[in-house]
């Protein structure tokens, strides 16, 4: 969908065909409605700040044409009922743009409070974030971040699905993730966080952690994982053995003598693939090995030779036994 045509949208310019136009692709897909969704937030926070402007528009243009002539000297045939239809567009498109570029340096600058909201549909999303640390989310994963020049804390708020963070060491601000009751603190490490509903996993790659919650605090190193379901009260620690909880990070599931119904439960949620384990005597056989993360059937067909299993295929469902 053109980016002009979702402006004057929002505007209320559109004639009647383009507002059911406009409609029409929202409702088409929830990555257009997010889409949409992002686009109004700018505009509302831009709305608002721009209320805070006095700006002569006139007096603006005409100091803009006389130093742009100042500068370089050109032709004089210029269509000036063309040159208004695109000054009218470039507002059109760009004032909303340009109003949140200076309401974010603003925020960046004088401490004022300012968001980013990280949404990923069907694929992972890698990013850097504005103190150089660097977040992974794997598909269907929503992060809230929050960093201003004047606060002394990093803030990334958890709604869901799993995110894999590498934060960058600053002693002075404490990196915070919130995962619904649980907050886990770090000054400079490595680190996964799974959300899914009431319960929370942490797993730490690097460094230390400090979690907290259901009125009980804990610190984590290299290789540990906590487990807590606010919901059943459940507060458990154990250790790792595996990398398969970040392969979305760098595409490869690593298995280290890890049981099979480990391996299927990661397979499942990574290809959005029901995968059943039909014989129970079958469930703890275990395999050490490393797949790049490609083809679900060539996975399932290494792992059904290496472990003599058989693996079938039954509608929308594949099945091991």
């Amino acid at each position: 969908m053109d980016d002009i045509l979702l402006t004057k949208y929002l505007l209320n310019e559109t004639s009647e065909a383009e507002s059911i136009s406009v409609r029409a692709w929202i409702a088409a897909h929830p990555d257009h409605a997010r889409r949409y969704e992002h686009l109004q937030r700018i505009w509302k926070t831009s709305k608002s700040f721009g209320n805070q402007l006095t700006v002569n528009e006139e007096e603006a243009w005409h100091r803009f044409v006389q130093r742009r002539d100042s500068m370089h000297t050109r032709p004089a045939s210029i269509q000036v009922q063309r040159m208004g239809w695109l000054r009218y567009a470039a507002a059109l498109v760009l004032l909303p743009l340009m109003l949140w570029a200076l309401y974010d340096f603003w925020n960046t600058r004088y401490g004022d409070t300012a968001s980013i909201v990280y949404e990923t549909g069907e694929s992972t999303h890698t990013d850097t974030l504005r103190d150089g640390s660097i977040i992974t989310l794997n598909s269907f994963a929503t992060l809230r971040y929050t960093q201003t020049a004047r606060t002394k804390q990093r803030i990334a708020t958890l709604e869901e699905g799993e995110v894999f963070f590498k934060v960058k060491s600053d002693p002075d601000k404490p990196f915070i993730v919130q995962s619904g009751e649980v907050t886990v603190t770090v000054l400079g490490t490595s680190f996964h966080v799974k959300r899914s509903g009431d319960e929370t996993e942490v797993i730490v790659e690097s460094g230390h952690v400090k979690v907290s919650g259901l009125k009980r605090q804990v610190e984590l190193s290299l290789g540990q994982k906590l487990l807590i379901n606010t919901a059943t009260q459940r507060f458990e620690e154990e250790r790792v053995s595996d990398r398969l909880h970040n392969y979305y990070v760098d595409n490869r599931f690593v298995a280290v003598n890890t049981p099979l119904w480990r391996i299927v439960e990661v397979l499942s949620e990574a290809y959005h693939t029901e995968i059943q384990i039909e014989n129970p005597q079958i469930r703890d056989l275990r395999m050490t090995t490393t797949f790049h993360r490609g083809d679900l059937d060539r996975i399932l067909d290494v792992i059904g030779m290496t472990l003599r299993i058989e693996v079938k295929r039954q509608g929308n469902k594949i099945v091991l036994r």
